[in-house]
């Protein structure tokens, strides 16, 4: 099947098309994105967010040009924002800490007692989880596994196990803003 007639498939939601695109791209794509990241994990995970966005952009698939450099600006977008959210977080996160201290972003310096009611609304918050989405964030941000190996471990798909992580991180926000003061939930967001 040629390039063409996998695209127009691919927009009727053939799966055996995608699955054809993605072997034909997908080696490429990674070794692309790997300039960028130059984190093997991060980079896979950028990989699948790219196809993730060709599979749910689909039907409106318009490729004027070459269905390689679409394919490849998807990458080149999909890499930048998410290395500018990264580099946005950082910031944030480190003009907090010296908010929050005072001083230098040292964790050391944290109010003992802030950080201990912190320890104790975060704790209560995550038993307040659904069993799913708990599990889901205690593997992967407290026992640090990857998302593969979650999901292995609880023997759902990558995607699944992303959803339970976002609506876990969400119920945790919600449930600091509820109960919590605000340094409290800075320093969530802080780490």
């Amino acid at each position: 099947m040629n390039e063409q007639e996998l695209l127009k498939q691919l927009s009727l939601g053939n799966r055996e098309a995608f699955s054809d695109i993605y072997s034909k791209y997908h080696r490429g794509i990674y070794n692309y994105l790997l300039k960028f990241s130059r984190d093997p994990a991060f980079t896979e995970d950028l990989v699948h967010d790219v196809f993730l966005k060709l599979w749910e952009a689909r039907e409106q698939l318009d490729v004027k040009s070459s269905f390689a450099s679409y394919l490849y600006r998807i990458a080149r977008n999909t890499a930048l924002t998410q290395l500018n959210r990264i580099a946005i977080y950082d910031t944030i996160r480190m003009e907090l800490l010296r908010r929050i201290t005072g001083g230098p972003a040292d964790q050391s310096l944290l109010n003992g007692v802030e950080s201990k009611n912190f320890d104790e609304l975060f704790r209560k918050a995550v038993d307040e989880l659904p069993t799913q989405r708990k599990e889901a964030f205690l593997l992967v941000r407290q026992q640090g596994l990857s998302y593969e190996e979650a999901a292995d471990q609880m023997q759902i798909s990558r995607n699944t196990l992303k959803q339970h992580l976002s609506l876990a991180v969400k119920s945790i926000r919600d449930y600091l803003l509820e109960h919590g003061s605000i340094s409290l939930l800075m320093l969530l967001i802080a780490f």
